[in-house]
């Protein structure tokens, strides 16, 4: 039998609600513990799942019984905990973002190379199929070279749910250039090859209830190569997203009135669609690329190709990531010095809205796959 990885989760909150099951589902997975401050949720997860549950991150890192330390807390304890579980020779799988600084960031490369546990940028983008095989698409050449990536999000992010401040306050890590923006980066930065040059970006707090945080942006990247690319992302809620992918979100889920599919989709009663984070339309040389329900459309001088994507299989992609390179004896990625560099793309974002200007990057790093 193959060994099972056992999981202490670092916080307890929404987040925990698509992970506790993902975990179920995969058979050489387990979770075993729980770490989050408030006894309520400690007893709920005691009561539930029947783990260990601890008021401190660290003190669940010293337990025999936790082999990876999944880091869902709040944006502002990403770095703090995941250096913990580091520290405590436990593997790490963190939510985006990889934390709220570059110093941070870079404190937790620094502790998983000393240490030599596997990290892993978890809630990444880059494990939705679709992503990936634009990115084979793309490297592979047969469309000739990569000139634009447009990526757009709309959706209630920041006004159809109960938001604390840590979410929606940009000084803890919050509104949707820190929460949403890393997803963009990742798919922006999936596809092109890892490596933008520079971004002038216009982020805006047009939301009177919460005049501290960010509720939009708009984006423009700069390449290495010279490929252009724009991210697009607006959280009020008035215009969804959706709209224009035939009512299929995040989780491959198809709302019931969304717009008709298209001719030869499959179906069937319990059918996940491929997830759309937003509308990303891909232009190369010789033909363009975006996501259909069931995988992508290529359009070229020949009309219009389907190509079929497989589902995701059950559980995360996360956690399958670090089991593999765990039992293949190799590095993880998205890793986390992708992490880093997604977080430097977020920081920059919010710099050049400040200042009114272009700013260059320093830390990207190539995309491994």
């Amino acid at each position: 039998m193959e060994p099972v990885l056992r999981v202490g989760l670092a916080g307890f909150g929404s987040v925990t609600r698509a992970i506790i099951p993902a975990i179920a589902a995969m058979p050489n997975a387990e979770l075993t513990a729980v770490a989050t401050p408030r006894q309520e949720p400690r007893d709920q997860a005691s009561e539930r799942y029947g783990v260990e549950t601890y008021a401190e991150v660290e003190a669940m890192c010293e337990s025999p019984n936790v082999d990876v330390v999944w880091v869902c807390s709040p944006n502002e304890f990403h770095a703090e905990h995941s250096i913990a579980a580091a520290e405590h020779g436990k593997h790490v799988i963190n939510e985006k973002p990889i934390a709220v600084t570059l110093e941070e960031a870079q404190s937790i490369i620094d502790v998983v190379e000393r240490t030599g546990v596997r990290y892993v940028q978890g809630h990444s983008k880059l494990f939705d199929p679709p992503v990936r095989r634009m990115r084979e698409i793309v490297s592979s050449g047969l469309l000739g070279r990569v000139i634009q990536i447009n990526t757009w999000e709309y959706k209630a992010w920041i006004s159809g749910a109960p938001r604390r401040a840590a979410d929606v306050e940009t000084a803890q890590g919050g509104g949707v250039v820190y929460r949403q923006g890393p997803h963009q980066a990742d798919v922006v930065r999936g596809i092109g090859g890892g490596m933008v040059k520079s971004v002038r970006a216009i982020a805006g707090r047009w939301h009177p209830s919460f005049p501290l945080g960010e509720g939009d942006y708009t984006s423009f990247l700069e390449f290495d190569d010279g490929t252009a690319a724009t991210m697009a992302f607006n959280g009020y809620g008035y215009f969804d997203i959706t709209d224009l992918t035939w009512g299929i979100g995040e989780g491959g889920r198809r709302s019931e009135d969304g717009p008709d599919l298209p001719p030869g989709t499959v179906t069937n009663d319990q059918q996940k669609y491929q997830p759309f984070y937003g509308l990303t339309v891909v232009s190369c040389e010789r033909g363009d690329i975006r996501q259909s329900p069931n995988g992508l459309y290529v359009y070229t001088e020949d009309g219009r190709e389907k190509i079929v994507i497989e589902p995701s299989p059950p559980g995360r992609a996360e956690l399958t990531e670090l089991y593999d390179a765990i039992r293949d004896d190799r590095p993880t990625f998205p890793d986390a010095a992708w992490g880093m560099a997604s977080l430097e793309l977020v920081l920059a974002m919010l710099e050049s809205s400040e200042q009114r200007r272009e700013i260059t990057l320093a830390h990207q790093v190539p995309c491994a796959f």
